[in-house]
């Protein structure tokens, strides 16, 4: 057997019989006796592994072998127990005991599911008198024990109930008994005593709970189908999920009950639960973290939340009410607003469309980011979520804010914003039931004046009423209700000035505010914006009020909306004092010029890639906010010299190598051919109209007329062109009663060489913007508020058809029944002679305006007049406007700046600022002709100034910073001794003025030239 061994343990060492001794690297000996280390440490696991798991095959089986053993005595015992009926009841107590104990020692679902029915029916028999599940407690030795058998062996029950899907309702209904007997307090009086019995029913009830009774109750009421489910089993299980929270373990049940049964989508289809402690419930999910909930779940909770409570409502306490209002808050904050944009996101009569919205948000209804799983939310629970929206139910909580405190009062706010927030479709519906409703007045007062009055009353109003308060009060969680409560009132009163013209608004009879709480309110909505975008570097507007969904993007936007919407009444009609809308007192505008202009140029002067990232994101700077958002804060000749200034950033970026260059576009004109020639040889420049055009008359004859351009002759081109293009009778524009244009709305003018020809206007408007150059036209509100991006609505309808505002203003205040007045969803278009008519909203000739969605009629139809029918004309205008005028520029003007910036200010023409920026050839200030000239420029009247400088610069406007922007300076060349009328070079703004003897003929000459327009053009 030791045939090899020679007596010694050592290995045998390694002889080298070929003469010569290897030298063998170091690293490779170490690297290789690691690897031997490795190798034996990696087999002596195998060994361990292999023992152990030797081992525990070994103990498996034997334990299963046991545990058959057990099961085929189990089996005779059982038969043996459960057909003995005259044992004594000690005597079976303590059989029971043993079978009991036996059965939990070899129990294995998928094995012993018929033991264990069998089981079920040994506890359900009755032996002298006594049901067998309750006659260990009867033997106080035995108490203890069985309570643990019997709590165990009821679990094992419930589990079967929940997962087991072998079981028919009968087995079902057997297990339900047995746990229903088991927690019965009466059925323990006899045995242990009510104070004993009482005590066992708890800890039998609290391990249950603990272990998922509601769980496996949750599992049945899901797996069997509600068309196949038994009456009897429902009201057992019924029974069941209300014993716990009706009893001493309340506070352990409730949340489990709610966490698994409340969820269960549409709990009232699958079960009928009486009596169901809905205020308790609602109370214990405003303590809950919502964070244990799936999104399914929530939806969930809030549809089965409405459907127990809004019976209730009415009859509901203060807190109750409050806790009721605060769960359907919370909830529906978690609810993606995607997952809730139900049908009546597209409801044709709604009035969806938001007048402060540009067009591009017109377009799109919601963007929402998908996450990788979809979740898809049963339509019946969907509607079960509308009933928020349910007349009944908003009444009951519009009645109840009624006759609120103040603190109650901030929680309906709060409710009522987040209902708009995550039902954008539904906003316009809930406002209109706020505003009009007969349930939500105080004493007569409405609404909006009562939600004023009580927001004037709060912390926050007097906080924010400096014009910079401190921007943690934002984030402050003590204010967040009172935030929730001043963006209702802006929600409210923006509405309300949606549909109320500019008549109604100066009525106090027709205006919820007085014109003095008008004016206050905008001081507290002024601050609020302005520190909301020039702190928003400090803060995180994507993050919400403390618990709610409004975030300080959408509390900036609200208040934004509605302080934009009351400056826009204000600067059609004045009624605020001097400087009221100015935030300047609060820092240097000299400092905030330079910095706003080098951030719009760091903003324009990288690359491409980089730039429209810087655009896209949130790191523009709160002043170039400001300036998009609320320029007004900012004097408006400020910010005439911030877009002189970006204009030269512009020119500097692009254009700055040009003089050398002498890149200049050259285009030949025929005077009989302005336009024509103009759209022809400049349309397609796009951009590079930027860059300098000289400019070469044909005249009548087709000779070239003399002159060299340096700026001058473009400018008469400029002139020359628009007052033809503008001309109403060449059909691109059209006069209204005010003379202000706007674009012709006739079909012809959509054709797609007449938007060329708008481009090509805008292209213009936009160079003499660019160039600063006063052009004398005068634009239509509705048409001017397009090039800011903005849609028009009943406030500019008069000045474009003041019948027709009449009319709608009239139905809207209509008290008898609106459908006598025979009108459909249709508008009449009247061309050439010719009537069609169009529908308003798809199959509007058959839909009749009512009472309900009269409203609705009147937006569309201001809305087809104002925008819809010019609506081609306007975007190609814009396309070419902004080839040249960056639009972020123009977003720092209202319509009526806009105006002035085109063609000057309509203030009356300062003969003094004019007489300090006039230069003078052939003349000197002290010359007698010039001295006469100014007395009798100071003795015209304001109507011959203005033809005077129209003569001369062909703008009857002076510039809005005064003449000394004006480009050439006003000039008076000497024209000789002659006694002929003085003639004018518009296109460098000189006048050519005979030495006149006396201040007679200075006069007559002066007054007959300026009258007929002679001399008018080049000399």
């Amino acid at each position: 057997m030791f045939n090899n061994f020679e007596g010694s343990v050592k290995p045998r060492r390694q002889i080298n019989l070929g003469g010569q001794r290897s030298q063998e690297d170091k690293k490779l000996l170490l690297k290789r006796t690691q690897e031997q280390r490795k190798a034996r440490e990696a087999e002596r696991l195998r060994n361990k592994s292999a023992n152990k798991i030797q081992a525990f095959y070994r103990g498996r089986k034997v334990a299963n072998d046991i545990r058959q053993i057990e099961r085929v005595n189990w089996d005779q015992h059982a038969r043996a127990f459960f057909n003995n009926l005259e044992e004594t009841n000690a005597e079976t107590a303590y059989e029971l005991i043993n079978l009991i104990r036996s059965f939990l020692f070899f129990y294995r679902p998928h094995l012993d599911n018929q033991r264990e029915l069998c089981l079920c029916q040994i506890l359900s028999q009755h032996r002298k008198g006594s049901q067998t599940l309750f006659l260990p407690f009867a033997r106080e030795e035995l108490r203890e024990t069985w309570n643990f058998q019997l709590k165990q062996t009821l679990l094992i029950f419930l589990k079967s109930i929940g997962f087991s899907h072998d079981l028919d309702q009968t087995g079902i209904n057997e297990y339900l008994i047995i746990l229903r007997s088991a927690i019965d307090i009466s059925k323990y009086e006899q045995i242990t005593g009510i104070m004993e019995g009482s005590k066992t029913v708890k800890t039998i009830m609290e391990h249950l709970v603990s272990n998922g009774l509601y769980q496996g109750f949750r599992k049945q009421i899901l797996t069997v189908p509600i068309d196949k489910s038994n009456s009897s089993s429902r009201n057992l299980i019924a029974d069941l999920l209300m014993t716990p929270i009706k009893s001493e373990i309340r506070d352990i049940a409730l949340p489990e009950f709610i966490k698994q049964i409340f969820t269960i989508p549409l709990l009232p289809m699958h079960i009928t639960i009486t009596n169901l402690p809905i205020e308790a419930i609602l109370s214990n999910i405003i303590n809950m973290a919502t964070d244990q909930f799936q999104t399914e779940e929530i939806c969930s909770l809030l549809g089965n939340s409405l459907i127990y409570a809004l019976p209730k409502v009415d009859s509901f306490k203060k807190l109750t009410l409050l806790a009721y209002l605060k769960v359907l808050q919370n909830l529906s904050s978690i609810i993606p607003a995607h997952l809730l944009a139900e049908k009546y996101a597209s409801n044709s009569n709604g009035m969806m469309i938001d007048e402060d919205e540009d067009e591009e948000d017109l377009d799109m209804l919601m963007v929402t980011s998908s996450s990788s799983k979809e979740i898809i939310i049963d339509q019946q629970v969907l509607q079960a979520i509308e009933k928020l929206f349910d007349q009944k139910h908003l009444s009951s909580i519009f009645s109840f804010a009624t006759k609120a405190d103040t603190d109650s009062l901030l929680k309906v706010a709060n409710f009522l914003v987040t209902l708009m927030i995550k039902w954008p479709s539904r906003k316009d519906e809930l406002l209109k039931a706020m505003i009009h409703g007969h349930a939500l007045k105080w004493k007569g007062k409405s609404a909006t004046n009562e939600i004023w009055q009580e927001f004037k009353s709060t912390e926050l109003a007097q906080k924010v009423k400096s014009q910079l308060f401190s921007s943690s009060i934002v984030t402050d969680k003590a204010f967040a209700e009172q935030w929730g409560l001043l963006a209702l009132l802006c929600e409210l009163l923006s509405r309300i000035l949606f549909v109320t013209g500019d008549d109604e608004f100066f009525q106090e009879e027709k205006n919820p505010l007085v014109m003095k709480d008008i004016i206050e309110m905008s001081i507290y909505l002024r601050n609020v914006s302005f520190n909301l975008y020039w702190n928003y570097t400090f803060l995180k507007m994507d993050s919400t009020l403390d618990g709610s969904c409004i975030t300080l993007h959408y509390l900036r936007d609200a208040v934004t909306k509605t302080l934009r919407q009351i400056h826009a009444r204000d600067s059609r009609r004045r009624f605020t004092p001097p400087d009221h809308w100015l935030m300047t007192s609060e820092f240097d505008m000299t400092a905030f010029i330079k910095a706003v202009v080098l951030e719009e140029q760091d903003l324009e002067s990288d690359d491409t890639d980089n730039k429209l990232v810087k655009r896209g994101s949130i790191s523009t700077s709160p002043r170039l906010e400001i300036l998009s958002n609320i320029p007004f804060v900012i004097p408006f000749e400020e910010r005439v010299k911030i877009f002189r200034k970006f204009i030269e950033n512009d020119r500097e970026r692009n254009y700055h190598n040009d003089f050398f260059l002498d890149r200049r576009t050259r285009a030949t004109i025929r005077r009989t051919h302005v336009f024509e020639d103009g759209f022809t040889h400049l349309n397609t420049l796009g951009k590079e109209l930027k860059r300098p055009v000289a400019i070469s008359f044909i005249d009548e004859y087709g000779l070239p007329e003399a002159g060299i351009d340096g700026g001058g002759l473009f400018k008469e081109f400029l002139t020359a062109l628009t007052r033809q293009a503008f001309d109403v009778n060449y059909g691109l524009f059209l006069n209204t009663q005010d003379n202000l244009l706007y674009p012709s709305p006739h079909a012809y003018a959509r054709q797609e060489q007449q938007l060329n020809y708008y481009a090509f206007l805008g292209r213009i408007l936009g160079k003499a913007l660019y160039e600063g150059m006063l052009v004398d036209a005068a634009f239509a509100g509705f048409f001017l508020s397009k090039w800011l991006g903005k849609l028009s609505y009943l406030d500019d309808l008069p000045s474009l058809d003041p019948d027709l505002y009449q009319g709608l203003i009239f139905l809207k205040n209509y008290k008898g029944n609106v459908e006598e007045l025979s009108l459909n969803f249709t508008v009449v278009d009247k061309e050439f002679d010719e009537s069609r008519a169009i529908d308003l909203i798809p199959r509007g000739s058959e839909t009749t305006v009512t009472e309900e969605n009269r409203l609705a009629y009147i937006f569309r139809m201001a809305n087809y007049r104002l925008n819809t029918q010019i609506s081609w004309q306007c975007k190609a205008f814009f396309n070419g406007l902004k080839d040249l005028i960056d639009e972020k520029w123009l977003q720092m003007f209202n319509q009526q700046e806009l105006q002035i910036l085109i063609g000057g200010t309509s203030t009356p023409i300062d003969v003094d600022d004019l007489r300090e920026n006039t230069v003078y050839a052939g003349y000197s200030e002290n010359d007698i002709v010039i001295q006469n000239f100014w007395t009798v420029i100071k003795s015209f009247t304001e109507e011959q100034r203005q033809k005077l400088v129209k003569f001369v610069t062909s703008c009857s406007r002076p510039p809005l910073l005064g003449f000394k922007q004006l480009n050439p300076k006003f000039s008076i060349r000497n024209a000789g001794h002659e006694l002929r009328l003085p003639t004018s070079s518009t296109c460098v703004n000189l006048l050519k003025l005979p030495a006149y003897p006396d201040l007679k003929t200075m006069r007559e000459k002066l007054e007959y030239a300026i009258s007929v327009e002679v001399g008018f053009g080049l000399s």
